[in-house]
């Protein structure tokens, strides 16, 4: 995790991440962006689904609809380095700064890291409030 220094969510604490290319999966474009933004490697086949959480931003009309994909890994080579994109360290599980990330994190994160796959809709208010939320079943595979 890390400070993001540019783009949406500039100040905030976050995961590294972008978008999906042409012809990528979500897998594949989690381990391309893993690698520009922190200098860290990760196979495809060593990710997880962890998460699949659509965010809605009515009161923002110049923000699109997002859906992220989030995964998690233990397998990986490298050590977090700083960008210009995003500036990365190791954050201990406890030590995770929820007040300092997107205002949703709180709200699916810590079921991520306790190994359940997460599925949601958030809507914020604004820019920086949940306004509500929506947890649904994982889709079958």
């Amino acid at each position: 995790m890390g400070v993001k220094k540019t783009g949406l969510g500039a100040g905030l604490v976050n995961c590294p991440g972008g978008k999906v290319e042409p012809g990528e999966t979500p897998a594949e474009a989690v381990a391309r962006e893993l690698e520009e933004e922190t200098s860290m490697t990760v196979a495809v086949a060593d990710l997880t689904p962890a998460a699949d959480v659509v965010f809605r931003f009515p009161d923002v009309p110049e923000w699109d609809d997002l859906r992220l994909h989030f995964f998690t890994a233990t397998t990986f080579a490298g050590e977090p380095r700083e960008t210009d994109e995003i500036a990365v360290d190791w954050i201990p599980e406890a030590g995770i700064p929820y007040d300092l990330m997107w205002d949703d994190t709180r709200l699916w994160l810590p079921d991520v890291l306790a190994g359940e796959f997460v599925v949601m809709d958030v809507d914020y208010a604004g820019r920086d409030k949940v306004a509500e939320y929506t947890r649904v079943p994982p889709r079958a595979s």
